[in-house]
């Protein structure tokens, strides 16, 4: 695959990198206050354990809408402009969420949480392809990781936020507050000036639309250390749907604790994510010097991606297993910053994998791909933990979910694509 193109200005210096992401962190950070009402408001509605399988099957439907509209998407992102289909979903976004303080049955969150979050797979895909172009190849690793950050914001700085909204004005209000966070990201997103490099169109056929939908997956499967990746992306996503969906039923009903507790020990998973990246970041930097030629560069993307994948399942799977010992507080949030520490270590090896295979006019269809198979792994991972802590109670369920990820990352390791192949790969 061609390496990627795009100036060498600094991030920092560089005007639409700074209002995209200033866009990431304003939806972000509404999105996660919205995560935490979600499970509160739920709570409210169902009470105890009922409540884990309720957010379990919201969250099924977030990722079934995921799963059904990411792929069209990253074909019209390759055809369209990319900054159009961006604010065009944020202002749906900002409509649907305005309706979910009306919501006073089940069956009305469920239809929101599908309508919502199937704008969304117009929306994330489309930024995704957007940065590697933006940042450039120098900066892409360091972007990367910053974005991470900005998707930590929504762990960190939400729950807290979230709290606050909680407190001061009920639960309804923090939709809306989520509501205005999309205007703003449209509005940031407006301000920014991005190149659109159309794909070459042809003729309409069936057989042509049956192409262009399954190409990112093909190119993904086709490259072994994508595939293992996404293998590792199963173990990122058990140990997230565990913190999403567990974490208020255990804090709450286990070790009674409040609300309050309940968004500090999700902050604490926010800042692990972004301690790790802030450092993989700064790490990789140095590993990856300016004046390598492209195939060392690539080589060494490979070998810190690979070791990252395994230490991230690694950690996933071991700060699972003490679950069933009902750690106290100060310990549960301890391990919930290396959750989301571990996620992170697959997360961002991940998408610099993806990047160093595509070239820009295909980036949209792969990483709207991506995108759809990772969360393919939620589709599975949200509802088993939703129904697991309804039958078997958090804590057993936190610990059978680390037996599944060491399982799924020791097969991973076993294949070892990255540092066997990795070098053999040309980009």
């Amino acid at each position: 695959m061609s390496a990627l193109t795009g100036n060498e200005t600094s991030l920092f210096k560089n005007r639409n990198y700074l209002l995209l992401f200033s866009a990431q962190i304003v939806s972000l950070t509404g999105s996660g206050v919205t995560t935490v009402g979600l499970a509160v408001f739920a709570y409210q509605m169902a009470g105890g354990a009922s409540a884990a399988a309720i957010i379990g099957n919201a969250l099924t439907l977030r990722i079934l809408a995921f799963l059904l509209f990411s792929q069209p998407s990253g074909v019209l992102a390759d055809r369209f402009n990319r900054k159009t289909i961006l604010v065009m979903a944020d202002v749906l976004r900002f409509g649907l969420l305005m309706l979910f303080p009306l919501v006073s049955q089940i069956w009305h969150i469920y239809v929101l949480i599908f309508a919502i979050n199937a704008v969304t797979a117009f929306f994330t895909p489309t930024f995704e392809a957007m940065i590697p172009e933006v940042a450039g190849e120098k900066h892409y690793v360091k972007a990367l990781s910053l974005s991470r950050v900005a998707v930590d914001i929504e762990a960190l700085a939400a729950p807290a936020l979230a709290g606050l909204l909680l407190v001061w004005l009920g639960v309804r209000w923090v939709f809306w507050f989520d509501a205005l966070t999309y205007l703003l990201s449209a509005v940031l997103v407006l301000m920014s000036s991005i190149r659109h490099v159309p794909a070459s169109r042809t003729p309409f056929s069936v057989h042509a639309l049956i192409s262009e939908l399954t190409y990112g997956t093909r190119v993904i499967l086709r490259e072994a250390s994508l595939r293992q990746a996404i293998v590792l992306s199963f173990v990122e996503a058990t140990a997230g749907a565990a913190a999403i969906v567990a974490t208020v039923v255990y804090v709450k009903d286990v070790l009674a604790h409040s609300e309050t507790a309940f968004a500090l020990v999700m902050a604490s998973l926010g800042l692990g994510s972004s301690m790790t990246a802030l450092i993989l970041g700064k790490m990789t930097g140095r590993y990856e010097s300016a004046s390598m030629g492209r195939a060392e560069l690539h080589w060494r993307r490979h070998r810190w991606t690979g070791i990252g994948l395994i230490a991230g399942g690694t950690i996933l799977g071991l700060l699972l297993l003490p679950g069933i010992w009902q750690p106290p507080l100060l310990v549960f949030a301890f391990l919930w910053m290396l959750n989301g520490a571990g996620q992170a270590l697959i997360a961002i090896p991940s998408t610099t994998l993806l990047a160093e295979h595509t070239s820009e006019k295909e980036r949209g269809r792969v990483y709207a791909a991506h995108f759809a198979l990772t969360h393919a792994c939620w589709l599975i991972t949200y509802p088993a933990i939703g129904h697991g802590v309804a039958r078997f109670g958090a804590p057993a369920t936190f610990s059978i979910a680390g037996v599944v990820c060491l399982a799924i990352t020791l097969a991973a390791y076993w294949f070892k694509p990255f540092i066997h192949q990795g070098h053999t790969h040309e980009p």
